[in-house]
């Protein structure tokens, strides 16, 4: 039988005794037989705790399957939510705790992603918007001129103008619908705030068909006069994870990007 020392008193005992019999401390909870990063999945000594990389707790090899969070069902390592009741599939060591690497577990809750701050959406929106408008300057800009030209009489100027300020005008457009399949799933604007948009089903970064159909969806619903410009920012607000019309019907969802576990 292999003998250990127990961490807090260094009384011997031998493997698989629960406490200890000298201080009775809980071996099960503060001792290791055979430790394991979560993080880096580097072996330690039996009785370490922490890893000596990156600061991570130790833990059991048993402890890192991945399981549903609400069955308990083993899974892969590429499986991140259960197909039976879409619960987030999760290591146990990584469901507990408050240390960086196991953050990203905290934010789900029933096995779902909470909802990310109306703040950083707010001026996400508004980073995009500016964005858009400064894509749009130089479209303005022959547009301008284009109507200058009508005015003093040179329609025959006007046209080309008025062309090349549509062709220009396709680069804020085509920005505000696929935004949000950029990189990581990132509009520049949500970038900036630390947002992302994920794709619930497989949780991986939002695509550009994606973002243009939730996009588009507020475009088509903006249309409708006087509160259809309403309907979306309501709709965040009143629903729990904060996931749009756009969102429901792309199945996407906005999250803070550091919460991202995939």
């Amino acid at each position: 039988m292999k003998k250990y020392n127990c961490p807090r008193c260094s009384t011997e005992f031998i493997a698989g005794t629960k406490f200890c019999q000298s201080c009775g401390c809980n071996l099960d909870l503060e001792f290791i037989e055979n430790p394991v990063c979560p993080k880096c999945h580097k072996s330690f000594p039996a009785g370490s705790k922490f890893c000596d990389i990156d600061g991570s707790k130790l833990a059991s090899t048993d402890k890192l399957i991945p399981k549903c969070v609400k069955c308990g069902t083993e899974y892969s390592v590429e499986t991140k939510f259960c197909p039976k009741d879409g619960g987030a599939v999760i290591p146990e060591a990584l469901r507990y705790g408050t240390s960086q690497q196991n953050i990203s577990t905290q934010t789900y809750f029933n096995g779902k992603y909470l909802k990310a701050s109306l703040g950083s959406r707010f001026l996400a929106s508004l980073l995009d918007g500016l964005i858009m408008t400064g894509f749009a300057i130089p479209a303005i800009i022959f547009y301008v001129i284009g109507l200058s030209k009508i005015s003093g009489y040179d329609s025959d100027e006007a046209i080309p103008l008025f062309i090349l300020a549509a062709f220009l005008y396709f680069i804020p457009l085509t920005y505000s619908f696929i935004k949000d399949g950029i990189g990581n799933g990132q509009s520049w604007g949500k970038k900036a705030v630390g947002l992302m948009v994920i794709h619930l089903p497989d949780n991986a970064p939002c695509s550009f068909g994606q973002s243009f159909l939730r996009n588009l969806i507020m475009a088509l619903i903006s249309i409708v006069p006087f509160i259809g410009w309403l309907v979306e920012p309501i709709i965040v607000l009143a629903s729990e994870d904060g996931r749009r019309l756009g969102d429901k019907a792309a199945n996407t969802q906005v999250i803070e990007s550091k919460y991202f576990n995939n």
